[in-house]
C-alpha cells in the first residue's frame, strides 16, 4: 500500500506560540510525512523548524471546497473546523494525519500496521466521549446514518489518520456536495453538532474496518486552562514530565479555551 500522507494541522492564533513544538514532536511519527500544512486565518506558521521544507501555509479563506461558516448558527468556529477536518480538498494525498494545534507527541508512533494498513487509534482518556456524548452522536445519526457502536472508548484522541477515498463515501450519501452541506447546516443547533473525529471513527469501525487497523487503549495526558495559556517553558516542561511519569502516553496536550 502507498504510505505517503501529509499532515494538517489547524490552528488559532490562540495557539501560535504552541505550533512549534506541535511541529517539533512530528519527528516521532513513522514514517515522516510528505508535507505539513499549517492552516490558519492569517497564514502564520511557525519558521526556523527542522520541517521548514515540508511546511505549507494556507489561509481560512484558501480551504476547499467551500464551507459557508455564516450558515453555522451554533458554534461556527468550531464547528466550521470540524468540517474542514473531514472535507478538505487541499493535501496533496489522499491520507492525512490531522493533529490538534495544542497536541505534543512524546514517543515513537507507527502510523501504519505491519500490511500497511493506516492505523487509527481509541482513546480511553475522556469518561464524556466514552460514554457517548449526545450532540455528536445526535448529528452523526441524523446526516450520516452514524451510531456510537460502543461504550468505553472514543476516537476523539487529538490526532486521526483520514482517508479521502473513504470520506467520499458520507459525500455519495447525497445527490452533490452542496445537498450535503445544506443538510449539515440545517442540522447544527445547540444540541446537535459534528466531532469530525467519532464520525470517521465510527464509520471506518462500521463499514471500513479492513482498511484500517483498529488500536485500542490509548491515553494521551491532557491539561489546559480557561482563557490563560501556558508559556512555551511551561509547556516544554509538561511535556518533559509527561515523558518521565507517563512512558506509555502516546502525547499530551494543553487546550486553551476561549
Amino acid at each position: 500500500m502507498d504510505n505517503n500522507y501529509d499532515v494538517v494541522i489547524k490552528s488559532h492564533p490562540k495557539d501560535y506560540h504552541k505550533l512549534e513544538l506541535v511541529v517539533d514532536s512530528i519527528k516521532y511519527l513513522n514514517p515522516q510525512p510528505e508535507n505539513i500544512y499549517i492552516l490558519t486565518p492569517d497564514g502564520f506558521y511557525p519558521k526556523n523548524t527542522q520541517y521548514d521544507s515540508k511546511i505549507i501555509y494556507i489561509t481560512d479563506s484558501e480551504v476547499t471546497p467551500f464551507i459557508d461558516k455564516k450558515k453555522l448558527t451554533h458554534r461556527p468556529n468550531w464547528n466550521w473546523i470540524n468540517l474542514v477536518s473531514l472535507f478538505q480538498t487541499f493535501t496533496k494525498n489522499d491520507l492525512y494525519f490531522d493533529i490538534q494545534s495544542d497536541n505534543f507527541f512524546t514517543r515513537p508512533l507507527d502510523l501504519f500496521d505491519k500490511f500497511g494498513r493506516p492505523r487509527i487509534f481509541q482513546s480511553i482518556s475522556n469518561d464524556c466521549n466514552m460514554s457517548g456524548h449526545d450532540p455528536y452522536f445526535k448529528f452523526s445519526e441524523t446526516v450520516f446514518g452514524i451510531t456510537k457502536l460502543n461504550q468505553g472508548y472514543t476516537y476523539i484522541i487529538e490526532f486521526i489518520m483520514y482517508d479521502r477515498k473513504i470520506l467520499s463515501k458520507l459525500i455519495d450519501m447525497y445527490e452533490s456536495f452542496d445537498i450535503m452541506m445544506e443538510t449539515i447546516y440545517n442540522s447544527i443547533n445547540f444540541d446537535s453538532y459534528p466531532a469530525d473525529q467519532e464520525i470517521f471513527g465510527y464509520f471506518v469501525e462500521k463499514y471500513f474496518n479492513d482498511q484500517y487497523e483498529i488500536v485500542p487503549n490509548n491515553s494521551v495526558y491532557v491539561d489546559g486552562t480557561y482563557h490563560q495559556s501556558a508559556s512555551l517553558e511551561d509547556l516544554k516542561k509538561l511535556i518533559e514530565q509527561v515523558k518521565i511519569n507517563n512512558p506509555d502516553y502516546l502525547a499530551c496536550s494543553h487546550h486553551t479555551w476561549i
